[in-house]
């Protein structure tokens, strides 16, 4: 069984709120086409072997890694690409891939019981679909049942409860919020079309283990057949902003880059255009607006308010990176 579906204009009213506060599904202002019927089960992509709990990609599904990467209530992600065989992604800039029609990239969200120990066991809660489908990207969230055996297809999100573990040996816990069709679409979307945010060159450009050795990632993707054969050895690259010997202008504007960007950009969310940002790690420091912005940053990032949609918690080592960045300008 499939199903379709089309968004339809909507009105935001507000931004700056509290993001516990989610907008309402039904007032977005988008009015994104869609060409995928996407089906009930996640099953049918083939994105898995089964049982699928293992996360074990299937074969032709390839992990990929960035950087930097986004925050999300502290959740572990999984990121896999499915190119169709015979298919090449084209490298156009250091800021952009072309993925072939067909291409699937899917993010599976999961927590680990106890995230110091690596034997213990996952709860898997959602795995985002990126389809691109007759030249169009389409957004879809499957939520995987309580057996996890499957996911199905969910427009209208949910909350559920997870609980976990932390390093430090914390017990944590939140209401996670699985986001609803029109959330997808608010960070996914640049000048009124659904785009993927993550795979860019420059956050691919990294060191990864593979059969257990250490490979450029660009080139390992070359190697396995998917990518158009580019000189990765003078690709630029982002930072990891976890990576403390890194200078901290750098780690924040990577931060910045993963977290904000994608809606505070030229072809970002238009409600996001009033703070007059440029988020973007190759935007030169000028251009950001962040020194005119400095004191509003610093708020909006300590109360909470900031990113507007895709977390509950509130991400106190990102915080305190930007904030020392802040003043450190």
């Amino acid at each position: 069984m499939t199903r379709a579906f089309s968004f339809t204009v909507f009105v935001v009213t507000a931004i700056g709120c509290d993001p516990r506060n989610n907008p309402d599904p039904y007032d977005l202002d988008f009015n994104i086409p869609r060409t995928e019927s996407f089906t009930e089960s996640l099953l049918d992509y083939g994105i898995y072997t089964e049982p699928i709990a293992a996360l074990q990609p299937a074969e032709g599904v390839i992990p990929y890694e960035l950087s930097s990467q986004l925050f999300t209530d502290y959740a572990s992600k999984q990121r896999l690409m499915k190119i169709p065989e015979g298919r090449l992604i084209a490298s156009t800039d250091a800021t952009s891939l072309e993925f072939p029609e067909g291409s699937i990239l899917a993010k599976t969200f999961y927590y680990p019981s106890d995230m110091g120990d690596t034997d213990s066991p996952n709860r898997v809660i959602e795995t985002r679909l990126l389809v691109k489908t007759e030249g169009l990207w389409n957004v879809a969230t499957y939520l995987w049942n309580d057996d996890q055996t499957d996911a199905t297809l969910l427009l209208e999100g949910e909350t559920t409860r997870v609980s976990w573990t932390d390093k430090a040996g914390q017990s944590m816990a939140t209401d996670y919020s699985v986001p609803h069709e029109g959330e997808c679409v608010t960070c996914h979307q640049s000048d009124e079309a659904s785009v993927f945010i993550g795979p860019t060159p420059r956050n691919l450009n990294r060191l990864v283990s593979r059969d257990g050795d250490d490979i450029n990632q660009l080139a390992f993707l070359v190697a396995a057949g998917v990518l158009e054969d580019i000189d990765w050895t003078s690709a630029s690259s982002i930072p990891n902003h976890e990576d403390t010997e890194v200078d901290i202008d750098k780690r924040a504007r990577a931060y910045l880059d993963v977290n904000c960007a994608h809606c505070h950009s030229p072809t970002g969310w238009d409600e996001a255009e009033r703070w007059d940002l440029d988020f973007r790690y190759q935007t030169r420091f000028a251009q950001t607006g962040i020194g005119g912005e400095v004191s509003d940053i610093r708020s909006l990032l300590q109360d909470g308010e900031m990113p507007y949609l895709g977390t509950t918690l509130l991400h106190n080592e990102g915080v305190d990176l930007v904030l020392a960045y802040l003043r450190s300008l």
